[in-house]
């Protein structure tokens, strides 16, 4: 389990609010109010539930529903016991066809704090961020491995198990498991208690809601591929597993398709694509590798299976985006240049510094076009080196340098992983471009999403083959732009509404029925690729 202090430990803490307030509004999915009720008398006779309904409804300008039976038995002495001066919790209740939104009474006590959680459920990684509800303030964020690994690495192989028998509760106990012990350790560092937690919002792709709420995913991998539900209503948290107040809500962000979650439906209008007079691209580069291509007109989505590599799972020094990765590398001379997270000695690599290094091997002939080591490179002959799998490795940084004093290096077979990936995305965004009947070169902006550093070479992505050879200003580095919408989804009803907006506009297009997607692909497994006409700028630099 890792305390994020990467990329956005400063936007989380400190520039969320200011990003909010310019592009959004305050308006929670969960409400505290400090209740002063009049008292009822021979001339005010109205019910207990009717009082409180009635006070909050004129006091606060919303609908209130209050039907949970055990609160309404407890409520007369509470009310009385308390001189009719009392808190209450309130849930948003959706109801996305009507302009206000409908709020439920889930908690009447004394209640000085107010939190919440945001959840981005990935395939290969969990991250939890807890939210002071009061003062929109973003108090940590915790990151671990998605237990359900040990199930497989991607989604196929998951809903595979989930058909076995015990196999969806397994999946589903293994994730609520992780979760929870990042909620544990936000919880103890925040010094608060789990019933101080009121309400959570999950973000994930379609297959990993599914597994969440223990729901069956077998139909998504089955032709026609259609999910148990898009839109799910809110939950309560004991249902969950979640260790949160039991009475506390969980939200998830609705999904648009098998392979379409609500953190691409997020992602969108976390970077604003949604409201775009230009044509934008979300590229989500993990295990997943979904894509959306528009504007405010229209989105088109798709997914291309592309594995965690750039998530470093798979990769033999291969790491999370945390302190002691490794997120840069140059070759200068001779010389191997890294910038690591924190300030601190390497421990391994995370997704950037992975993106970065076929291309700097390559730039520096230590690997061909097809990611081989030249062996007999003399440059870097005390680098390159057989292991003791028998495979050609290269050798990143020393032990002698390294925290854990091991060497980080860079195997052959790790490289073979990264170009696959790299392929897979490239090839999907070229893919679904040309569906489109549109060109490379009408991207106006490029949105990167994914659990990275605070660091990507736009230049040596494009010099691999990741992403299209236009202007690097087009790029933009998001992020982890599906737990940031969950953060938006529960402290923004303006960012809810355009979500679930999204939602309904989004179309998908299944990449794999598509001729031309199976039968180029192999081309995209090359630096930068075989067709050098779709990467003319780094064509002509290589000639040089």
């Amino acid at each position: 389990i890792q305390q994020h202090s990467f990329l956005h430990k400063e936007f989380w803490q400190k520039d969320l609010k200011e990003y909010i307030i310019k592009n959004f509004d305050f308006s929670p999915l969960v409400k505290l109010l400090h209740l002063n009720l009049p008292k009822p008398s021979i001339d005010d006779h109205v019910a207990d539930v009717d009082r409180m309904i009635n006070y909050i409804s004129q006091k606060e300008k919303i609908n209130v529903v209050f039907d949970n039976i055990e609160l309404i038995t407890s409520l007369p002495e509470l009310l009385r016991k308390n001189n009719w001066v009392v808190d209450t919790v309130l849930n948003e209740e959706f109801c996305v066809n009507e302009e206000t939104s409908v709020y439920k009474i889930n908690c009447i006590s004394k209640v000085e704090k107010l939190y919440a959680i945001a959840v981005d459920i990935g395939t290969t990684t969990v991250v939890v961020a807890l939210v002071d509800v009061l003062n929109s303030e973003v108090l940590g964020v915790y990151s671990a491995i998605n237990q359900q690994i040990v199930y497989g690495s991607d989604v196929i192989t998951r809903i595979i198990h989930s058909e076995q028998e015990n196999g969806l509760k397994e999946l589903n106990q293994k994730v609520v498991y992780t979760i929870n012990e990042l909620i544990n350790l936000a919880i103890k560092n925040a010094n608060i208690q789990q019933k101080d937690i009121y309400a959570a919002t999950v973000s994930g792709n379609t297959t990993m809601i599914h597994l969440f709420l223990n729901l069956p995913a077998k139909y998504i991998r089955r032709e026609p591929y259609i999910p148990v539900v898009n839109r799910v209503p809110p939950i309560e948290a004991y249902k969950t597993g979640l260790m949160i107040n039991p009475l506390g809500k969980i939200y998830c962000l609705p999904l648009v398709a098998s392979y379409i979650g609500g953190d691409i439906v997020g992602g969108v209008v976390a970077c604003g694509i949604d409201e775009s007079q230009e044509l934008c691209v979300l590229l989500d580069l993990g295990t997943n590798g979904e894509m959306v291509v528009g504007n405010k007109d229209f989105l088109v989505s798709a997914a291309c299976s592309c594995g965690p590599a750039f998530e470093g799972v798979g990769i033999k020094s291969g790491m999370v985006a945390t302190v002691g990765a490794i997120e840069d590398i140059e070759i200068r001379d001779e010389e191997v240049l890294y910038k690591v997270i924190g300030d601190t000695k390497p421990v391994g690599i995370c997704g950037s510094g992975l993106i970065d290094i076929p291309a700097v091997l390559y730039k520096a002939g230590v690997i061909d076009r097809s990611g081989k080591f030249i062996v007999d490179n003399k440059k870097f002959k005390n680098r390159i080196r057989e292991n003791a799998d028998g495979e050609y490795e290269f050798v990143v940084v020393e032990k002698e340098f390294t925290l854990n004093n091991q060497d980080i290096v860079i195997t052959e077979s790790d490289i073979e992983n990264i170009l696959r990936s790299k392929g897979a995305i490239f090839h999907g965004l070229h893919t679904l471009i040309k569906y489109l009947n549109l060109y490379l070169e009408d991207i106006k902006k490029i949105y990167i999403s994914g659990g990275f550093g605070s660091f990507i070479d736009i230049k040596k992505a494009q010099l691999l083959g990741l992403f299209p050879d236009i202007e690097q200003e087009k790029f933009v580095v998001s992020g982890n732009t599906s737990l940031l919408s969950a953060i938006l989804f529960l402290l923004s009803s303006y960012a809810r509404k355009r979500i679930y907006k999204v939602q309904q506009k989004m179309t998908y297009i299944d990449l794999s029925s598509l001729p031309m997607y199976m039968n180029e692909y192999t081309s995209a497994l090359f630096i930068p690729h075989t067709d050098l006409s779709l990467f003319p700028n780094i064509a002509k630099e290589l000639r040089r």
